[in-house]
């Protein structure tokens, strides 16, 4: 609690300090928007910013400020029933530093009915609500190691997928390039057929309509009860550059917000456990390894917005737990506490995070991580 009372003050002060010399049109929620030859034909332009500060004193006492994402977005219709989406972001080296931008949707959308759907391009497969979420949508300021499934970049990869809100039921199932594509992370010769992915999904409460509206924080706008079960499976996807076997990749996830105690705060539990299998196939190798995930591995979040503003927010105090249990590789856990000083919801954020990373490889390996980070969309 005393690090969260500290946290929570560097952010009010922080953000006081910002407002003397920001611009109020910055946290805009409105893309800019043209419409082309009738009402239901237009193209939107907008864009979304991560910007952080780390310091892990076990890396050579490393301080570094960064630019995490830089997006543009471009969406349309070109009649009410097809659409499109085109959406980049910036490419990172190792260290941190972009390295130049790449693309990270580039879609066609065809929705016929609310129950039936098709879209096809560079997308996000059906997969966990993390990778759905993305960076800019979760609970919390950073993506959860244990959400693992293949992807060419940031989650996303290519392929189609069908998919339709019946209700408050929806489903989504597809076929993609998986790691038969070499620009996927985890490309294999031995790979053969599609990576086929399917998610269903129940709330209870309000309904999650469409497929690219995922959150896991609606800040008190949305009562959620939603349960999502997930499969991924392609054949021959696993080698450790001898021998190759299939891939298998299952999770189920929950989560629920409600108001506690007033009618303007919002309470929040997420969680969930995933299992990765392929088959006995040592994927960590370094000769020849591709690198996909396989264990047990499970996560638990729980945070808390306060109904008080302070300036032009309010806080959020914010706690996750995730730990992956690997066949093959060292297992990791880690737990994560700190507080997002919520302005705009996702549009505009500030959050400050402890994290401590325990990584049992031949003997345990201690990682402390204090991040300072600012997120906005317009």
């Amino acid at each position: 609690m005393i690090l969260i009372s500290a946290l929570q003050r560097g952010l009010a002060a922080a953000t006081c300090t910002f407002t003397l010399f920001g611009s109020s049109s910055a946290f805009a929620q409105e893309f800019l928007r043209f419409n082309l030859w009738d009402d239901d034909s237009w193209i939107s332009v907008g864009a979304g910013l991560r910007g952080q500060f780390i310091t892990e004193p076990e890396k050579s006492g490393l301080n570094d400020a960064e630019l995490a994402n830089a997006r543009l977005y471009i969406q349309g219709q070109l009649t009410k029933k097809v659409g499109f989406t085109y959406n980049t972001d910036i490419d990172q080296a190792p260290n941190g530093d972009p390295t130049g931008m790449q693309t990270l949707d580039a879609m066609a959308r065809f929705e016929f009915h609310d129950e039936f759907n098709l879209y096809g391009g560079r997308m996000l497969p059906p997969s966990d609500r993390a990778n759905l979420d993305g960076p800019f949508n979760l609970g919390t300021w950073e993506f959860p190691f244990v959400s693992a499934y293949p992807s060419i970049f940031d989650g996303r990869d290519n392929g189609g997928a069908v998919w339709g809100d019946i209700g408050k039921f929806k489903y989504m199932i597809g076929g993609y390039q998986g790691c038969t594509a070499d620009n996927n992370t985890c490309f294999s010769r031995e790979a053969n057929g599609p990576l086929v992915a399917g998610r269903v999904q129940y709330d209870f409460w309000d309904a999650e309509d469409g497929y690219y509206t995922y959150s896991s924080d609606y800040y008190g706008k949305k009562k959620i009860l939603s349960v999502g079960v997930v499969g991924q499976f392609q054949s021959g996807a696993a080698t450790d550059g001898v021998r190759s076997g299939d891939f298998t990749g299952f999770n189920v996830d929950v989560l629920m917000q409600h108001h506690a105690f007033t009618a303007h705060d919002n309470f929040t539990i997420e969680g969930a456990y995933y299992i990765y299998d392929t088959y006995g196939i040592d994927t960590s190798t370094a000769d020849g390894g591709n690198g996909l995930a396989s264990g047990n591995a499970w996560f638990i979040l729980t945070s808390y917005l306060i109904d008080h503003k302070v300036c032009i927010g309010r806080f959020e105090p914010v706690f996750r737990y995730q730990e992956f249990d690997h066949d093959f590789g060292p297992d990791q856990v880690e737990y994560s506490v700190g507080s997002n000083f919520i302005i705009d919801g996702h549009d505009a954020l500030l959050s400050a995070l402890y994290s401590h990373e325990n990584i049992d490889n031949f003997g345990d390996r201690n990682v402390d991580r204090f991040i300072l980070g600012m997120q906005l969309q317009f």
